[in-house]
Order: structure tokens, then sequence, then C-alpha cells
């Protein structure tokens, strides 16, 4: 008797719960029916009955009930927002959209929210269509800047109806907002589709377009490779679409990304690579040659990657198909030189590669890193031996792009090659570009034979001399006499002359002498009469500052 008495209990409970809750709406509408009487002309409490009536399914008698507390005046935005679910709901749609224009015309869409509260699903569905369609017949037939914010009202309404999850009315508001100008706005709507759909192609294809309107490149290229990952052809389609000098600047970006990713990962794992790897690269460089198959970069590009993976013949045969046999252009020469350092053809490596060696040291640089270390080593030495040869014809133009390549591509003998290009650059009169490589070579010298370092600093100190620098030139050549002073003797004879070096020691003593430095010009005197010691005015500097040495000091 109990069990039956509980059940019975719980059966009344939930059957009064289920009247009540059914009778709410009816509820509801007594009690504003009496605020009605208590407050007359007050718009609280016919909306209030009107949603009740709504709920009930007395729709017309809830769309007489707001008609009347309109009056004569314009209805207010809550009013509005009622009128148009309810004609809508009706069938009556020329109604229902006069009246959105007139609730986009107010501006006031924050009383929307109360309908997701008590509106029915299908009557929310049909006025987020409605007003999603509305926006995109507005975008289709005008251009003009009031339209677009037009139609983003429609949007607005639309998005707010679905509660914020209609994908595609936040897709299209995005894009208004990006014509607009509104940038930051219009990442805002498509970060929040990826909030939702992280591989929604449009949105990340669509935010990354607005951060290259932002020149945020970093982002630009993090969604457009997202969107590549997951729908090739629709990204292609894309950026097919962009205007000329947009797309050229989109696929630079990503050109600059593939380099630099394949760089990346060449210092981390020797050519051949994992394809794995390679993977992201690949996809970029398939999408880059159907914006534009014309343009040689891209292919180039994809015979890279094929190096990396260390498919060579398939690499050979697609460069022959692209460039011919026998390329004209820099670039693909260069590939070539690779191809044959894998086949171990090093002299033909090292000429093809040193036509990009004054032109691209950067490229240079990446095209060695494609080489298997081994084969790298062979080409520095092939081209450290044909550079010799081209030294001893008086060929220093020919040398020096052969030098670069030795030193970009050696290792252990890097130094000695830069020794070498340094003379070259010399012998053409490149005495910036000497200094640059003598300093390289100066600062690792350490412990080794002093003679050589002196060589080397008094053919810094030519360079400098020519470049107008004597100061750091008389540093160089007063360091060299310090560590050797017969090769520096002899050195300095066979350039620029021990007579001349005497002149720019005399200069510095003087310098030294008139701002009363007088340890300074005592040793810059003594280093150029080790140069000249028949030079007459470096010795009557040192007679008179022996003279202004003051007693009992004692300059010797």
């Amino acid at each position: 008797q109990e069990d039956h008495s509980s059940r019975a209990g719980k059966s009344q409970t939930e059957g009064g719960r289920q009247q009540t809750s059914e009778a709410s709406p009816a509820g509801v509408h007594s009690l504003a029916v009496l605020l009605m009487e208590l407050q007359p002309g007050a718009d609280g409490p016919q909306i209030l009955a009107a949603d009740a009536l709504y709920q009930l399914g007395r729709v017309e008698e809830a769309y007489r009930l707001l008609l009347l507390s309109i009056g004569p005046s314009a209805p207010q935005a809550p009013v509005l927002v009622r009128l148009i679910l309810l004609q809508l709901h009706r069938g009556f749609l020329y109604d229902t959209n006069q009246l959105l224009k007139k609730l986009i015309q107010c501006g006031d869409t924050s009383c929307l929210r109360p309908l997701l509260a008590f509106a029915k699903q299908k009557d929310r569905a049909l006025l987020q269509a409605r007003c999603h369609s509305a926006a995109k017949r507005i975008l289709e037939c005008a251009t003009e800047e009031s339209a677009i914010r037009e139609a983003v009202g429609y949007l607005s309404i639309a998005i707010i109806i679905a509660g914020g999850e209609a994908a595609d009315s936040l897709l299209e508001r995005a894009r208004c907002y990006a014509v607009l100008g509104q940038r930051k706005t219009a990442i805002f709507d498509f970060s929040a589709i990826l909030k939702e759909h992280p591989k929604h192609v449009q949105a990340l294809c669509g935010r990354g377009f607005t951060y290259l309107l932002l020149n945020q490149q970093k982002e630009c290229i993090h969604d457009i490779l997202g969107a590549l990952q997951i729908n090739t052809d629709e990204v292609t389609k894309d950026l097919l679409s962009l205007k000329d000098r947009t797309r050229k600047l989109v696929c630079d970006w990503l050109h600059e990304f593939c380099r630099s990713s394949l760089s990346d990962i060449l210092v981390a794992d020797a050519a051949p690579c994992h394809e794995d790897r390679l993977r992201e690269a690949s996809i970029v460089c398939a999408a880059l040659k159907r914006t534009d198959c014309a343009a040689p970069r891209w292919h180039l590009l994809c015979v890279d990657i094929l190096l990396a993976k260390g498919e060579v013949k398939t690499a050979g045969a697609y460069l022959s198909q692209v460039f011919t046999q026998e390329p004209r252009d820099a670039a693909a020469q260069a590939r070539a030189g690779v191809l044959e350092a894998w086949q171990h053809n090093y002299c033909g490596a090292a000429r093809r590669l040193c036509k990009l060696a004054e032109k691209e040291p950067s490229c240079l640089d990446f095209l060695l890193a494609l080489i298997p270390a081994h084969q790298r080593k062979q080409v520095a030495k092939a081209a450290a031996q044909d550079a010799s040869s081209a030294s001893s014809d008086g060929s220093w133009d020919r040398a020096l792009p052969l030098l670069t390549v030795a030193i970009q591509a050696a290792d252990k003998q890097r130094l000695r090659y830069l020794r070498q290009r340094a003379a070259c650059l010399a012998r053409l009169g490149l005495h910036e570009r000497t200094i640059a490589d003598l300093d390289g070579v100066i600062q690792k010298h350490g412990c080794s034979d002093e003679s050589f370092w002196a060589e080397d600093l008094c053919r810094r100190g030519h360079s400098l001399v020519l470049c107008s620098r004597e100061g750091p030139a008389l540093e160089d050549y007063s360091r060299a006499l310090e560590l050797h002073r017969e090769q520096t003797v002899k050195c300095v004879d066979e350039g620029l002359g021990g007579l001349r070096v005497a002149e720019c020691f005399l200069r510095g003593a003087l310098q030294h002498y008139g701002e009363q430095q007088l340890s300074k010009a005592w040793a810059l005197i003594e280093c150029g009469l080790v140069l000249d010691g028949n030079n007459a005015e470096l010795r009557r500097l040192r007679a008179k500052v022996k003279r202004e040495v003051a007693s009992p000091c004692n300059v010797n």
C-alpha cells in the first residue's frame, strides 16, 4: 500500500508540473492583461501579452494586440521585432520585408535576443533564412558602401536569431566588414566560425586574406597553409580570384615560406629528407603552379623539393622538361649543377653553381644544402682547383665566383679559400669586399704561423689604404711588424711599396704629434723608418719628439 501510495503521489506531482508547464503561457497572459488594466498605454504589458498569445498559438490575436499598441506613432524596436516574427509566421512576406527594413534603419538589434527564449525554432529558422537571402540579394546587385552596410544589418539579424551559430551569415558579414575596411572586426567573425568549425576552408582563406591586408605575413601564411591542407582546389580558386597585385604578394609569401621551411629541414636533416617533412612544401608548390604555370620559380621550387627528397632522376627529368636540356637561366643552371654533384661530376657542378655565386649568394647556400656532405666537399675542392687555374691565367673575374662556391661549400678549408678570394678581390679592385674576407681570416688566426698572420694584416692594410682608411691600416701594419718584421717588409714592398706606406706612417705620426700624443707618434715614426729608413721627414719628426720629451723620461 505504501509503494502504491508513493507511486500515486509521484504521478500526481508530475501531472501537476505538466499542467503548470502547459498553463504557464496562459498564466502569463492573464497577468499581462491585469498589468494592461493597471498601466494603460504602457508597451511592456502589451508586449508580454502578445508573447504569451504567440506561445499559445493565437497569432492573429497577438498581431492585432501589437497593432493597437502602436497607435499613430512609429513602432519601437521591441514591437517591430515581434511584428516581423508574427507576419513571417502568417506568411505575409512583403510586410515582413518592410518591417525588417525599418528595424535595420533604427539600428537597434539588441531587442532580438529575447526572441531566442520564446520564438519557435521553425519561425527562427524562417527569419534567419529570410535575412540571409535578403543580404545576398543586396550584395549581388550593388557594391556601394550604403548597400553593403544594409546587408550587414540583415546578416547581423540572421546571426543573432541563430544564436551566433550561423556560419554562412558570419562568413558573409566578415567579407562585408573586410570590404568596408573594418578588418579587425572581419577577423573576429572569421575566428567565430573557426572556433566551431576549425576546418572551414572559406573562413581560413578569408581570415588569411584579411591578415594580408593588415600586412601580417605570419598569420596570413598560417591560415592559407591550413586551408591548403584541407582542400587545395578550393584555396587555389580563391587565390585566382584575387587581384593580380594581391595574388602576387600572397604567392611571394608562400614561396618564401617554402624556401625557409626547406632550409630549416635541411639544416636539421641532411638530404635526402623524409617525404613527410616535405608534405607542406609539396602542397604549397602544387598550388603555386596552378596559380601561374608559366612562372619559372614555382617549377624551380618543385625541383628543389624533389632534390630534397633525393629523387634525383625525377628532378632531372622535370628540369629538362620545363627548362630544356641546357637551360639558359642561371637559377636553372645552378639546379643542374646540384644534379651533377649527386652524379659525382664535381667540376661541372662547380661551374654551374658559380652562375649564382655573385648574383644570389643566399640561394647558393640553399642549393649547396641539397647536396650530401661528402659530395659538397668534393664540389668545394673542384671549384678551388678551377679557380686556381683561372687565377694563373689572370682570369680573376672567372676565378671569383668559383672561389665563392668553394667557400660556401667548404668546411675545414674555408679560411684557405677566403684568403684566395681576398687576393682575387684585391686584383679586381674590390677592396671593401677584400677587407671583409680578410676580417674573417684574421679573426680565426689564433696561434697559427705568425708569418701568415703578418701577411694577412699587410694585405688588409693595403686595401684599407686604398679605401682611404689610413688609421686602421696603420694599426694593421704596426701589428704585422710586431709579429714578423721580415715578412711584413716583403709584403709591403710587393704591395704599395715602402715609400708610400712610410708616408702614411708620417701623416699618422704628425697627427698624434699635433695632439701631443708623443708616445703614439714615436711608435708610428719607428714603424715608418723600418719601411723607409731614408725618409728625411720621419727623421726630423723623430728628432722633434726627442727634444720635446721632458727629462728624466727617456723616449728610447
